[in-house]
């Protein structure tokens, strides 16, 4: 008689901030990821700002954020200058950068933001496999 066990459950890797103002894209995004990363999604900047922060001061920063460009209030631009200004912060300076990945309808306007430290980008409605090859890459870059 074999024994059965119980399969433990599969360790997920990523920890993971989700900043998205709407609901369904933020579900989408959460639904596509669940098995792979730690999800905690914020509906705005201001949130996002703050999940960030709490991150750091646990000393456990996100491997990855998904910013929306345009939420109300704090923008995700705005969410991403914040963030790579604390990475420099000599106190951060030990803690690895954050992997950030933009969400936009509109293209052509993140175009002209390159140079502001985001590492990729993708375009909604989001392709879920492109986004988990993407943040696969990213963390496989980060790891050499």
């Amino acid at each position: 008689m074999t024994k059965k066990t119980k399969s433990q459950p599969q360790e997920k890797p990523w920890s993971v901030l989700i900043a998205e103002d709407d609901l369904k894209s933020r579900a989408q995004l959460v639904k596509a990821l669940h098995h792979r990363a730690r999800c905690t999604t914020v509906e705005n900047g201001e949130e996002a700002i703050s999940a960030y922060r709490k991150s750091l001061k646990k000393r456990k920063p996100f491997d990855f954020v998904l910013l929306d460009v345009t939420m109300p209030n704090v923008n995700g631009f705005e969410v991403l200058k914040t963030i790579r200004a604390a990475e420099e912060d000599e106190k951060n300076a030990s803690l690895k950068p954050t992997c950030v990945i933009m969400t936009t309808a509109y293209r052509d306007s993140l175009m002209e933001h390159y140079n502001m430290g985001w590492d990729e980008f993708i375009t909604k409605p989001v392709d879920v496999k492109a986004l988990a090859g993407k943040m696969q890459q990213l963390m496989n870059r980060r790891s050499l």
